[in-house]
């Protein structure tokens, strides 16, 4: 995994803090401290797309959160938790890896047309 994919649970993680913050937040400094994790997560998704494909970082970063989110739901509030709703949760997880695996640099052009290549200088 290179450094630009380690981007992304980051700011899952980021996400994750600042849904279950709206759920804690009480006091202005625990507003401020959520209104910052968001922040955060924004930025480091920003981040995200100046390396990976805009669809990819926005589908993992979401993905993510939203599995996150769910789990945290479960083991800090106690809210209900059951075996489908785990499915659904690796059914997104399947679908970040396998983001992961399949993403790459968008391919070069087949050819380079005759106007192109004069543009550049390049003789035919």
């Amino acid at each position: 995994m290179t450094m630009r994919w380690l981007i992304l649970p980051l700011a899952a993680l980021a996400e994750v803090g600042w849904a279950t913050g709206l759920k804690l937040a009480s006091s202005p400094l625990e507003w401020l401290a959520t209104v910052i994790v968001a922040a955060m997560s924004l930025l480091l998704a920003v981040r995200a797309v100046r390396f990976l494909p805009a669809s990819t970082v926005y589908t993992v970063f979401v993905g993510l959160g939203a599995a996150g989110t769910v789990v945290a739901d479960a083991w800090l509030f106690e809210t209900r938790f059951s075996w489908p709703s785990l499915a659904c949760i690796g059914l997104i997880l399947v679908g970040v890896i396998g983001l992961h695996q399949f993403s790459g640099k968008p391919a070069a052009p087949a050819s380079v047309s005759r106007t192109d290549a004069s543009r550049e200088g390049v003789s035919s």
